[in-house]
């Protein structure tokens, strides 16, 4: 058993299964979507090279019957699908509870079929669909001082130029999905803390923040695709802090499963308190 709800821009729902209005007979488009393989063939040779990969847009495809009244029913449904306009789908089964957005792109009617059938293409330009809840997982920094755990190499590469480091604990942030995906990130300082540091222990991975926090600011870090952005919310007023990001620094996506991470400072870490927030996203459902 599922359930597919239909949203429009103004929040309102409807319910197309277990609803004696409509009868769903087939959704196409909620497997995992095709992707493109880019591939050089080189003359002489054999097959080719691969290049490179992506992922399609999505194109979902409900098709259902209008129960009696029909004309009632049908007029009802293009109040939530409207040709060119956002509509979220959500749908539900005994595994997942995700959702997705799209535009309507075509609703084909057979209006002098027996039984009233109504088909509707829904195009879906972020081909993933998302949880419906949010992971919050956050991690106050405790205090250690340690040796910089990563090769003079990786210092040498992030130009970090001293030797120890004000360093917090790991943490394991899960990833539930079955995609890379990226993650919001917030940086509450709770006292003083000069230049905050967040790495990934697993990958060596490093995103600096050249800048002083007083308390009471907060920074956010959004890292999804498409998103990309690093504000300071001080005494009510929110800047652009993209500016004082580290050369170097790595726009964190998180694989599936565990990603583990800890944070750090030149001086103060105790006074970080850093939530990592995750929408898992899945090719299908």
């Amino acid at each position: 058993m599922f359930t597919l709800i239909a949203e429009n821009q103004y929040q309102e729902q409807l319910e197309l299964t277990h609803n004696p209005a409509y009868t769903i007979t087939d959704i196409d488009g909620i497997d995992p979507p095709d992707a493109l393989i880019n591939t050089t063939h080189n003359a002489g040779a054999d097959g080719s090279e691969y290049n490179s990969a992506y992922v399609n847009n999505r194109q979902i495809t409900i098709t259902l019957v209008v129960n009696a009244p029909a004309e009632v029913n049908r007029i009802n449904l293009y109040k939530y699908f409207k040709s060119k306009f956002p509509v979220r789908l959500y749908y539900t089964n005994a595994s997942r509870e995700v959702f997705i957005d799209g535009y309507v792109q075509n609703i084909s009617v057979g209006y002098f079929d027996k039984k009233q059938t109504i088909q509707i293409v829904i195009f879906c330009p972020k081909p993933y669909f998302n949880g419906v809840s949010d992971s919050v997982q956050e991690f106050a920094s405790v205090i250690a001082l340690f040796e910089f755990p990563f090769s003079n190499e990786s210092i040498t590469e992030n130009k970090i130029t001293f030797s120890e480091l004000l360093i917090g604990l790991e943490k394991s942030i899960i990833n539930n999905g079955d995609v890379t995906t990226g993650v919001i990130i917030t940086i509450q300082a709770t006292g003083q803390v000069v230049n905050p540091k967040i790495y990934n222990v697993e990958t060596r991975e490093s995103l600096i923040l050249n800048v002083t926090l007083k308390d009471g600011d907060l920074i956010t870090i959004n890292t999804r695709q498409s998103e990309k952005a690093i504000t300071l919310l001080r005494d009510g007023v929110t800047s652009n802090l993209i500016g004082s990001l580290e050369q170097g620094s790595t726009w964190f996506t998180l694989q599936p499963g565990d990603n583990v991470f800890t944070t750090a400072a030149d001086t103060l870490v105790e006074n970080m308190l850093v939530t990592f927030t995750i929408t898992d996203q899945y090719e299908g459902v």
